[in-house]
């Protein structure tokens, strides 16, 4: 199940089935896996059916490639800056997708390994469970062009453990415009 890219012979999203578990590939290996309206609503189709499938057990997500995903489609933007329509639509239905993945009623996994950022990020951060390699690079510079850095972040990132989610940050000086992290770094902040 997959639908086309801009390379017609290209699926864009992979799915499989290996006995009780679901496998997602994003399948834009040249392109870093970047996230399409497209790639998010066959994710949502791929979810949703599988959560609906009593022999689904697990369900796994992972690039293809040397990235996990770098993010949205800036291209995409970029050819809708004319319509804020279309990309307020694109918008809505990748913060629709990250809520449905935090509320997903089987257990998710992401199998992260090189680069995860802006809304490769944000699939990754509500997953039950990431699996990260010590050179996946996590970065969320969507404040660096304009966009709001969220998708679920202001509320995952103020609860994590140590000086990382303190409730004292109370102004938006002390929040960084650009978080680029080694996963690495994440093991020194506890």
């Amino acid at each position: 199940m997959a639908q086309v890219a801009e390379n017609p012979n290209e699926e864009v999203v992979l799915g499989e089935e290996i006995g009780h578990v679901r496998v997602i590939t994003l399948n834009q290996p040249r392109r870093l896996n970047v996230i399409s309206s497209d790639v998010v609503a066959l994710l949502a189709k791929l979810l949703e059916k599988w959560e609906k499938d009593d022999e689904a057990e697990l369900i796994l997500i992972k690039g293809s490639g040397r990235a996990f995903s770098a993010g949205g489609d800036l291209k995409m933007f970029y050819d809708g800056r004319t319509s804020k329509d279309s990309n307020l639509e694109v918008v809505y239905r990748m913060y629709w997708l990250c809520y449905r993945i935090h509320t997903y009623k089987k257990p998710e996994v992401a199998l992260v390994h090189g680069i995860s950022m802006g809304g490769g990020a944000s699939l990754m951060a509500p997953m039950k469970f990431s699996v990260v390699t010590e050179k996946t690079v996590f970065a969320t510079p969507e404040a660096s062009i304009g966009f709001h850095t969220d998708c679920g972040f202001s509320y995952m990132l103020s609860r994590l453990p140590g000086h990382l989610g303190k409730p004292e940050r109370s102004t938006i000086e002390e929040f960084p415009t650009f978080c680029f992290m080694k996963i690495s770094s994440f093991l020194k902040c506890g």
